[in-house]
């Protein structure tokens, strides 16, 4: 007798890279993409990201700091208000160039604040975390439907 099951859905994590610079912003969606092997959504400022957040559920924001008009903090407060579920990861080539400290950037919401000379060792090892405990999430909840025979309803 030949069973299979049809393995679990591989989900990626929906990410958005947020960098007004467009060298910036391609080198993180660079990383991104090798990393989760798919690319994310790109915004080059704090309005666009929004509206993207608007339009599709997006698991974590890679954003740059320092930005004109909308900031990374000032995008921060107000995606975290809209969609708490968010996480956002703060980048930034000169910390010191900013008046609240990385350490102030963690309390107030970020998941983490990264050096840009730090992108590809400190980011990769943050996306390969946060990919397996979206995995986690992910079949906690499909167990969890499993579980209660109720959740099956559409």
């Amino acid at each position: 007798m030949n069973s299979s099951f049809a393995p679990w859905p591989n989900r990626s994590l929906r990410t958005l890279v947020l960098d007004d610079d467009r060298r910036w912003r391609e080198l993180v969606a660079f990383n991104v993409e090798m990393q989760l092997g798919i690319p994310p959504a790109l915004a080059s400022n704090g309005k666009d990201a929004l509206e993207i957040l608007d339009e599709s559920p997006i698991d974590l924001v890679v954003s740059d700091l320092i930005m004109p008009e909308m900031d990374g903090l000032q995008f921060m407060k107000r995606a975290r208000l809209r969609y708490p579920r968010t996480k956002i990861i703060l980048l930034s080539a000169d910390f010191d160039a900013f008046p609240v400290p990385p350490r102030r950037l963690i309390e107030l919401g970020a998941i983490a604040a990264i050096s840009k000379a730090d992108i590809a060792p400190t980011l990769g090892n943050l996306l390969r975390i946060l990919q397996e405990a979206t995995m986690t999430e992910w079949l906690g909840m499909t167990e969890r439907q499993l579980v209660n025979p109720r959740s099956w309803t559409t």
